[in-house]
């Protein structure tokens, strides 16, 4: 009996010796069978996802200067990954950021609805208080 491979959606005879086999034998399907499987994993077992944490912080002790020297070894790789990162900045950032040049300051504030009725008794008072003046506004 046929099955759709859900990675690549083409058409395979499960192996006879593989129970449940939902993914075709490509090594390419077979990653992203591995990569699920995986990602579910770390979100269910504590104990899997303290293992990985250990295995990586272990493996990061003994290969120190590796991401330096892959950086070095791959600029055209590094300059794309930094094009891209920028790129993932620009869509994460806030559409609504103030763009004002007086940073708010601290202080107290009643918040009045821009929707429903016109006058309201019941305002909104708020604390706002400044936490870091670090960020340059506008």
């Amino acid at each position: 009996m046929e099955k759709t491979c859900p990675c690549c959606r083409k058409k395979f005879v499960p192996h006879p010796a593989v129970k449940n086999q939902q993914y075709c034998g490509n090594p390419g399907c077979q990653r992203a069978r591995k990569r699920k499987w995986q990602k579910e994993k770390l979100s269910h077992d504590p104990d899997y996802r303290e293992n990985q944490a250990r295995a990586q912080r272990e493996w990061q002790r003994r290969n120190r200067g590796y991401w330096k020297e892959y950086r070095k070894r791959n600029p055209a790789y590094t300059e794309q990954n930094r094009l891209r990162q920028r790129e993932r900045r620009v869509r994460i950032a806030k559409m609504d950021e103030l763009h004002i040049k007086v940073p708010i300051s601290s202080g107290r504030y009643r918040l009045i609805p821009l929707y429903g009725k016109i006058a309201k008794m019941d305002d909104l008072i708020v604390e706002i208080g400044v936490v870091t003046r670090g960020y340059a506004m506008g």
